[in-house]
Parts: structure tokens; sequence; C-alpha cells
């Protein structure tokens, strides 16, 4: 049989499948769905990227806590709106996992294995959908690259039905704010910690020690609550004109607070500040400017016989 023969036969073919499964009311099974974490950005949609907005509007399902579907309700109209957290990250009022620490061995593998049991439970019935062919959307404040609850929820779905759109993050939201890099001020390299990977933790002065070793920049997020204490810390190791800066409601236009000072004063600075939570930690000489020339100046001469390493001038 010839070439040509052969397509046509095939294309007949496929025609005739195509007519039965209409005539015979059996439809093409649907395309497999997608599990979307979407960053927003702080304060709401001017700072979420124009994917971000498109994204949400495909969605056939959003997952987002109460606050941020206050946001984007102009973009959640019509829309089945669901909080995740409200059971899944919460118990008797408090975040479980805050509540590990104070339980007995035998209390906290309960608890675990509870919440744990609940998660899965839910990640079931989002494989489910995703099967169906619908796409469920997770909205995430910031951007959820970095310090992210929703790694935790998706825990069980394969790579290859998910999705993450990045946001524009609590740092760039602040450096923004200050009108500064945060890797200027000669800085060598930034650090980004938590409060919790940081204060109660028994290397905690030598990561304070270690920080003081090469000038860099320190970066805090959910630290508000130890800020005291992780101030009181890298001032034994640091010196005391070492600048330190809190931003407080990043990128919210109503709400956006810069409270500047050095280690030797920024406790006394933010005492009055009631907010425990929405706020950065930002110490290093980067606070006081780029000084691009000056580190320009500082780089190593290299010796008449040495030959340039890759990407150098």
């Amino acid at each position: 049989m010839m070439i040509k023969e052969k397509l046509l036969l095939m294309f007949l073919t496929g025609c005739l499948c195509l007519a039965w499964g209409t005539i015979s009311g059996v439809a093409a099974p649907s395309a497999p769905g997608k599990f979307y974490l979407v960053g927003t950005g702080p304060a709401g949609p001017e700072h979420a990227t124009l994917k971000a907005i498109d994204t949400i509007k495909k969605a056939d399902l959003v997952l987002c806590h109460p606050e941020l579907q206050k946001l984007f309700q102009p973009y959640l109209n019509g829309k089945k709106v669901e909080d995740p957290w409200k059971e899944l990250w919460w118990h008797q009022g408090k975040m479980w996992i805050m509540l590990l620490p104070g339980l007995q061995p035998e209390e906290r593998r309960a608890l675990v294995e509870k919440k744990m049991g609940e998660r899965d439970k839910f990640v079931q019935r989002v494989k489910g959908l995703l099967d169906q062919g619908q796409k469920v959307v997770l909205l995430d404040g910031g951007d959820p690259t970095v310090y992210s609850r929703a790694y935790w929820l998706m825990e069980g779905l394969n790579d290859d039905r998910v999705e993450i759109i990045p946001g524009v993050g609590a740092l760039s939201a602040c450096m923004a704010a200050l009108k500064r890099p945060s890797t200027g001020g000669e800085a060598r390299f930034m650090s980004q910690t938590a409060g919790y990977c940081f204060f109660g933790k028994p290397d905690r002065d030598d990561l304070a020690r270690d920080f003081a070793r090469i000038s860099g920049t320190l970066v805090v997020y959910s630290g508000l609550k130890e800020a005291n204490d992780i101030f009181t810390t890298l001032k034994k190791y640091n010196p005391e004109d070492l600048p330190a800066a809190v931003v407080y409601f990043a990128g919210f236009p109503d709400k956006e607070k810069i409270v500047k000072g050095t280690l030797k004063n920024i406790r006394e600075k933010i005492a009055a500040q009631k907010e425990e939570f929405m706020g950065l930690i930002i110490v290093g000489r980067c606070l006081d400017g780029a000084r691009f020339p000056r580190s320009v100046l500082n780089l190593p001469e290299r010796s008449s016989g040495e030959k340039p390493s890759k990407g150098q001038p």
C-alpha cells in the first residue's frame, strides 16, 4: 500500500472513532488538572504578577486565607473559595506546630499523627479534583518559595501536577521601602533565617558570632516576638553601631512603617510597637547605603601573570 493511501486510511479511521464516540455519548477523557501555588505579593493585587492574576481567573477552586480572599475579592466573584488553614493549621485556637514543644512525647506524637492524617485526607480530595481536570489554586501572600507552609500542604502531590508562580517577597518589599539594596554596604553574603530558627536554639550565639566575622546582611522572618533576644545576642558579638531596622507591613500603603537604628538602640525604638507578626528584621551595613565605588576600590589586585577567572574582566 502506498504511503498516501496509508495516511488516508489512518485519517478516516480516526474520524470514524471520533464520530462513534460522539454518537454513543462517550466523551473523550478530560485533560489532567493542575495544582497552582500562587504568590500574591504583599498588600494585594497591585503587587501580584500578571500571571498570578491570570491563574486566579482560570481557577475552578481557590484555596486561601480569609484576609487574602478579602484583598482579591474582585477576582474571586462567582468562584468556589475555601480556607484550608482553618482546620489543618490550627488546634484548640493555636497553630498546632507551635504547641509541640510544650507537650509530652506521647501527646506530641498523637497531635502530629492527627494533623498529618487531616492533611493527607485533604490532599486526597485535591487529587480527586485534579483527576477530574480541575484547576486548584492555593494563594500565598508574598513569595511562596520562602518560608511557606504551603509545601506541607502539597506533600503527596507529584511535581508534574504542580506549578509554582512566585510573587514579590517580603524582603523585596522591605528593601524597596528602605530604598537600599540588601547586597549593598560591601555585603559579602546575605543570610535569611526565621525567629524560631535563630532564637531558642543552642547554637544561636554561634550564628551571631559567625555573622560578625564576615560583612553581610542578616534578614529575620517571623522574629518580632523574639526581637529583643535576637538583638541582644547579636550585640554581644557585633559592633553597637551596626545598623538595624524593622519594617512593619511592607508594601501596605496605609500600614507600612519603618523603624531604623543600631544594635545599641533598636530595642528601645521598637518597644512601643504592638505588631508581633507582620514585620522583618534587617541587620547590616547595607542600611547605610550601597557604597559601590568603595567596594570596587577594595577588590584585590591581580598579579601580572595571573589569568582572569571565568566571568572576570
